[in-house]
């Protein structure tokens, strides 16, 4: 097979996989139906190391969003068509997705931060520096 036409394979084999798990329900509010068992789960940490968790999710998520756009932004540079204008549709999609669980996060590491001591919150961003 021409490198071409592996390419467009490829592209279309993506597409597919992306809009199959955009499309389906349960997909697209993963990150809804995940919260509680996960706030069970950090809420059984203490407040310092739930504040520390939720601050490394939510940068990690938000990076992962700026990946995302930055790709549909090459992708759509490279390959301009009506295939690829779908396929970015759904990247941003899912960067939007990946922006409101990082701030979903952002949220739970601000309620945890009012939990710990103001002295240990001064050597938690002492030691981010």
């Amino acid at each position: 097979m021409k490198p071409r036409g592996m390419h467009f394979f490829t592209l279309w084999a993506v597409l597919a996989m992306l809009t199959a798990c955009t499309t389906s329900g349960p997909a697209s509010s993963t990150a809804l139906s995940t919260a509680p068992v996960v706030t069970q789960t950090t809420s059984q940490m203490r407040s310092s190391d739930r504040m520390f968790y939720w601050r490394e999710e939510a940068r990690e998520l938000h990076a992962m969003a700026t990946h995302t756009d930055r790709e549909a932004d090459l992708i759509l540079k490279k390959k301009p068509g009506l295939a690829t204008n779908e396929f970015v549709k759904q990247m941003r999609k899912l960067a939007h997705q990946l922006h409101q669980a990082a701030t979903y996060a952002d949220v739970q590491a601000k309620e945890a931060e009012q939990e710990v001591p103001s002295d240990a919150i001064l050597q938690f961003h002492s030691a981010l520096r």
